[in-house]
């Protein structure tokens, strides 16, 4: 069989369709003419995102003008660039009445396709079409996306599952006031699930005595594949090393020359070679780091950054750690909570400590510490004061707490649990 007689067959078998149950996702995708790209790790749900935003768009559009090609299918093994022209040429044959109509092509995975880029460009510019892409960090960096279609693209991030997220896939749906609700029990008995074993989907939705196996395969395909592979990184010993160092240590300030002097005695390594494999890690979404914050650039720059992972069963699943750790767990995810929202994240030191200041667009701040317990330390309370007392402009101090609630000097204090769900 012909490229483009497989074409069709996919189009139409894609066609006729009967879409598996979605559990929806809270990202929205605002209307734009550029290309839409999602960005995420492997097993993040980008597929499924896809499905999310094809059955919504069944309700106003025939589905003749809805196309998804998954471009990891192996009955389109071995695929080149040339061939892509078939997969236009098999739609239009399919259904020429849709030439000058607005279209939907949903491409899952098309990096896989030397020089996919070009194809891209061309239809986006010379068809009534809307289009939509996949990036694994595998196969194309959040960073390469604006260079590789030049400003066409407009890029979204997937992370793991939000709590409110969380509970929707545990069939928990948040009544009004449920704060106040006998629900609140069972909110509060997920959370600690949360905790420990983070958003990935197909983790969420997996038997607890499976869950530890399928994030350890998650961190060595993360390895192997999006690293290893992509960077043809040779001392993968060190690799691992600094990986599972930098999610053990999660939420602590990472020194690359620190790190160097603790392990060159053991391991050959150079800072730059650390240095890269850092960055590495940071390119596919895996670490963040997080700056000091202050109105100079110059001492964010020469300040360590702080560390944090993408999610927190992964970095239970790796770590070198012999506790429950939920200090830094809770932390971590108010990290990615305020990265889901897309906020300007810093951390602060002076007397004290602030785990998190927010800038504002409108240069305003806010400061959030994370204490999770009720037996609260002095010194989380004095940073947020002594934050407030060095910065004017600061609007909003927040402490999260284990259950602790109330407003006190200026202070919110709310539980972690509940914050998540606000």
């Amino acid at each position: 069989m012909s490229k483009k007689e497989t074409f069709k067959l996919l189009i139409k078998e894609f066609h006729k369709k009967k879409f598996p149950k979605i559990i929806n996702r809270d990202l929205k995708i605002p209307a734009t003419k550029k290309i839409t790209t999602l960005i995420g790790s492997r097993q993040i749900g980008k597929t499924t995102y896809f499905y999310q935003l094809i059955i919504e768009l069944k309700k106003t559009t025939s589905i003749e003008q809805i196309l998804y090609v998954n471009f990891e299918d192996d009955r389109i093994f071995p695929l080149e660039l040339k061939d892509l022209n078939d997969l236009i040429e098999a739609y239009f044959e399919l259904y020429p009445e849709n030439k000058e109509k607005q279209k939907h092509f949903f491409f899952d995975e098309i990096q896989n396709v030397p020089g996919w880029e070009s194809f891209v460009r061309r239809i986006n510019d010379t068809e009534n079409v809307k289009l939509f892409l996949t990036g694994s960090s595998s196969k194309l960096l959040s960073k390469e996306i604006a260079t590789s279609l030049r400003g066409r693209t407009l890029s979204f991030q997937v992370f793991p599952l939000s709590f409110r997220e969380f509970l929707r896939f545990k069939n928990i749906e948040l009544e009004k006031n449920f704060e106040y609700s006998p629900l609140r029990f069972t909110i509060k008995k997920k959370f600690t699930e949360y905790l420990r074993f983070g958003g990935f989907p197909e983790v969420v939705l997996e038997s607890p005595e499976l869950k530890q196996t399928l994030l350890q395969n998650y961190f060595e395909m993360t390895i192997y594949k999006d690293l290893i592979d992509r960077f043809s990184i040779k001392n993968t010993a060190l690799l691992r090393n600094v990986s599972k160092f930098l999610v053990t240590n999660l939420a602590n300030i990472f020194s690359i020359n620190s790190y160097y002097k603790q392990i060159s005695k053991q391991t050959p390594a150079s800072k730059e070679t650390i240095s890269d494999y850092v960055s590495y890690l940071e390119d596919i979404n895996f670490i963040y780091l997080i700056p000091f914050f202050d109105y100079s650039l110059k001492k964010q720059q020469t300040r360590a950054k702080k560390a944090f992972c993408v999610d927190n069963g992964l970095r239970n699943a790796v770590a070198f750690t012999f506790s429950k750790d939920e200090g830094r767990l809770a932390e971590n995810l108010v990290f990615l909570e305020l990265k889901r929202k897309n906020k300007n994240i810093f951390y602060w030191k002076g007397k004290n400590e602030i785990d998190f200041v927010i800038k504002n667009n409108d240069e305003s701040l806010e400061a959030i510490n994370v204490s999770f317990t009720n037996d609260l330390n002095e010194r989380e309370l004095k940073g947020l004061i002594e934050f407030k007392n060095t910065f004017k402009k600061t609007k909003n101090l927040t402490l999260l707490t284990k259950d602790l609630e109330k407003t006190e000097n200026g202070i919110k204090f709310v539980p972690l649990w509940k914050w998540m769900l606000l």
